[in-house]
């Protein structure tokens, strides 16, 4: 086992030329020992993507932001009902994660959704987007008459490649902003969603 661990940080070509130095001039007896040496350095890649694996440990949690909304009356009677609530997200904001923070290796989005509670009246919102960015890196879904009933979930999906961003987004360890707004079909509505991403965290144990 430990000459594998061994072999994981000893060049492939190092390998190589130890035996050529050992062989000399036999050149049959060179090739025979290059080829082996070759396939050993095939098996030996192969299992130090194994150790790798062994010394990754990946967790799977939440990160949850929570956004109360507000559909207010529109200042011109032309106008559309109105709404804009936006919060943050700390990815380090779990003390388990916090304390693994150099060694987190990547974040992996399992599932994305947001969940509407505390609504005060049956509404739809006739066009509304989720945005999620950092100072460096941002992505978004949009929709249009989306029908909204106490506890309706929606599903921020991955068609447009957004749970990548995400993965990067989180991957800069730095405070997320996360804004949800959009227009109403009617106002004076107030309801809470909650925005959870669902992740495996992958990190190094040694």
């Amino acid at each position: 086992m430990w000459d594998i661990f061994y072999s994981c940080i000893t060049s492939p070509v190092e390998l190589i030329l130890t035996y050529d130095v050992k062989v000399g001039n036999n050149n049959a007896m060179k090739k025979r020992i290059i080829a082996v040496s070759l396939l050993s350095v095939v098996l030996i890649l192969s299992s130090c993507q194994k150790i790798k694996d062994l010394l990754t440990v990946k967790v799977k949690t939440d990160f949850t932001v929570n956004l109360p909304v507000t559909i207010s009356s529109p200042l011109l009677k032309s106008t559309e009902a109105a709404f804009l609530s936006t919060n943050t997200l700390d990815p380090l904001s779990n003390a388990d994660l916090a304390s693994y923070k150099d060694k987190i290796s990547g974040y992996a989005i399992t599932g994305l959704s947001g969940t509407i509670s505390e609504l005060s009246a049956d509404v739809t919102l006739t066009d509304a987007k989720l945005k999620v960015n950092t100072d460096s890196n941002s992505t978004e879904w949009n929709f249009t008459n989306l029908h909204l009933t106490n506890g309706t979930v929606v599903t921020f999906d991955n068609t447009g490649g957004q749970w990548a961003k995400i993965n990067e987004i989180l991957g800069e360890q730095k405070i997320v902003t996360v804004i949800f707004s959009g227009n109403a079909s009617q106002t004076n509505v107030t309801f809470n969603l909650l925005v959870t991403f669902s992740a495996e965290v992958s990190t190094k144990v040694l």
